[in-house]
């Protein structure tokens, strides 16, 4: 019930706020005004960088580090800010050109990143700046590689990159948000598998190993992680704001006390752990000795703050830790898969039987509320782990689309529908993409749909030694769309947490002309997705995506069994818009295979939660041999 309050609210919420963009962009004005007496105040400066960025540098953040939105009114997930005393430009993608020009007033001009023509911000600043220019960044929003890059490109043509202490937009900012102040809570050994002093002990290991004494710890989800703990103070994650020192002999954990209660700080003492205030971290890290490990997500801040003798840079071992999932979180995830998988197969029932009568009328946002729904009432439900992608027809086309009340289309049964869905359970998090068609598919859409699906199988089936990239596999799930000239720009596959963050690093299946010295080989009990698809512009867009598990094969040395992936989500493939004709025999089998346990794992489910006769039949039609 709680929850579907919540689900009529969002909705509710979406309407005004869709209501009111059409209406009038933010008067930023008054506010660039104020924002460039700042400016002055801190040493004349010529620009300000306003990126989008938490001191975390996390996915999402919450609304007191929505700075770039609040500067600007442009509330796309990606940009970046850059205000002059003059001019005022937004640096976004392709995916928000129409938003940001609805979003903004005259005081700004959209740079559109990416295109041909359009530079960088610190080309634009090289460009147009002059010698001795000085060029404000509050270095807790920057990573430490984006800061490198910015102050090597400036200084190269004589402009100063100035870290600013305190943020500019914070000054400017009236009724400035405070940090949330949702309570941690513990996450149990039930669902985490491994207690908190053992994985202290592996990190130690790995401090030794790289002659570190001591490690600062900045991305949410690898604190989440170590310390067995989690928290509400984002959308689609469950994090906590905090940061962390680990060194051979203690932990400390920075974070706000209040939102500990008695029962969790008796358990970080268990766990011989101290806390200390969010924001001393900062002054901390000064007199931190020996040399001191800082993983790619620390901020610039803390970056500076310590001595260049003394810092060492490079991917977090927690992170390297986290992707391999113990036997507790694996069974988790499988289990979470087949809950969440029983969820998805009641929703693509309702649209296939219950969308297309005659006088329903629902639109991308609609029937995207209805997978919420669904998916709440099942057991060990928490929240859902991303914005639902619910498109049709061209709007498919759109890879990263996020449907609006009041702008987004109406679900037409002559249209393919792609709705790339996932959800928070305590036991494990999903991921997963169907595409289907609610009418009679053509044959170029069939043939288009295979041959995403056969990339997905291949992949699928792939046999490879433990170590092996995720760059040297990614080709196999392209190219049965590469035989007949077709492709699509986006990855094929990221790591996935265990009730943690949907998109996890740092294993990958990715396409690419180098492999990044920062991407893992994949090892057993890493989970990923599997993701190829295709996209026409302004026609419809294709995506298959379930979760994978990476298991052993009988083949190879005892020493070094060689790998392969078993599919994890439980969700039918859309029949109607396969084409076996395409398919080489294997392919079908796997896809018999798959629809089989399907069958099994979501019929017993349903069997279990007393569900119609009517959707058992479905289901069973819907997993029949092809």
């Amino acid at each position: 019930q709680w929850y579907q309050r919540r689900v009529r609210k969002q909705w509710y919420q979406r309407r005004v706020q869709a209501l009111s963009s059409a209406v009038m962009a933010k008067k930023t004005g008054e506010l660039l005004c104020k924002l460039r007496a700042a400016m002055k105040s801190q040493g004349q400066l010529s620009a300000y960088i306003v990126p989008s960025d938490d001191a975390h540098m996390s996915e999402y953040v919450c609304e007191k580090f929505l700075r770039r939105g609040y500067v600007s009114g442009f509330t796309g997930s990606a940009g970046t800010a850059v205000v002059l005393m003059e001019k005022a430009l937004l640096w976004t993608d392709g995916r928000y050109f129409l938003q940001a020009v609805e979003q903004m007033d005259e005081n700004w001009t959209l740079m559109k990143a990416y295109m041909p023509g359009t530079p960088t911000e610190e080309e634009w600043l090289s460009a147009n700046l002059s010698c001795n220019d000085k060029v404000g960044i509050d270095p807790k929003t920057c990573s430490i590689a984006r800061f490198k890059a910015l102050k090597k490109h400036l200084c190269g043509v004589g402009i100063e990159l100035v870290p600013v202490e305190e943020n500019l937009v914070d000054l400017v900012w009236d009724n400035l948000p405070s940090l949330p102040d949702a309570p941690v809570f513990l996450h149990s050994m039930t669902y985490a598998g491994e207690g908190v002093s053992s994985k202290l002990d592996h990190v130690r290991n790995q401090l030794k190993s790289k002659l570190c004494g001591s490690i600062v710890l900045s991305a949410l989800d690898d604190i989440a992680w170590l310390y067995n703990l989690r928290g509400n103070d984002v959308n689609y994650n469950p994090v906590f704001y905090s940061f962390a020192v680990i060194d051979q002999t203690s932990s400390t954990l920075y974070v706000d006390e209040s939102k500990l209660s008695a029962e969790i700080k008796e358990y970080l003492v268990n766990s011989s752990t101290s806390v200390k205030p969010y924001e001393t971290i900062y002054s901390d890290v000064k007199s931190l000795e020996g040399r001191v490990f800082l993983p790619l997500s620390t901020n610039a801040a803390i970056f500076q703050a310590i001595d260049e003798k003394s810092r060492v840079v490079g991917m977090s071992p927690v992170q390297e830790l986290k992707a391999i999932k113990n036997e507790v979180e694996l069974e988790g995830m499988r289990n979470c898969h087949i809950r969440d998988g029983a969820a998805l197969t009641e929703y693509l029932h309702w649209l296939q039987t219950e969308v297309i009568k005659p006088g329903v009328v629902m639109d991308e946002v609609d029937v995207s509320d209805k997978v919420a729904l669904i998916r709440s009432k099942h057991d060990k439900f928490v929240s859902l782990s991303f914005d639902t992608i619910s498109s049709s027809g061209a709007n498919g086309a759109v890879i990263h689309y996020k449907p609006e009340k009041g702008s987004c289309l109406q679900i037409d049964k002559d249209d393919i529908y792609l709705c790339d869905s996932g959800a928070q359970y305590s036991d494990g998090t999903t991921d997963v993409t169907r595409t289907v068609h609610l009418g009679v598919p053509s044959q170029y859409q069939k043939d288009c749909f295979t041959r995403v699906a056969m990339g997905h199988i291949d992949l699928a089936m792939a046999v490879f030694p433990p170590g092996t990239k995720g760059t040297c596999l990614d080709c196999l799930a392209r190219r049965p769309l590469w035989n007949v000239g077709l492709n699509y720009q986006h990855g094929t596959g990221h790591g996935v947490g265990s009730f943690l963050n949907v998109h996890e690093g740092p294993c990958r299946i990715s396409a690419g002309n180098r492999i990044s010295k920062h991407e893992m080989g994949l090892k057993k009990g890493m989970i990923l997705s599997n993701e190829p698809g295709y996209y026409e512009s302004g026609k419809f867009g294709i995506r298959i995506e379930s979760l994978v598990e990476v298991v052993e094969t009988s083949i190879g040395p005892d020493d070094g069994k060689y790998l392969t992936f078993s599919t994890i989500t439980m969700a039918p493939l859309e029949r109607k818009l396969i084409n076996t004709e395409l398919m080489t025999s294997a392919q079908v089998e796997w896809v018999n295979q798959y629809h089989l346990t399907v069958r099994e794992k979501v019929g017993a489910l349903f069997e279990e939660l007393g569900k119609s006769q009517e959707l058992k039949d479905w289901l069973h039609t819907m997993t029949e041999p092809l």
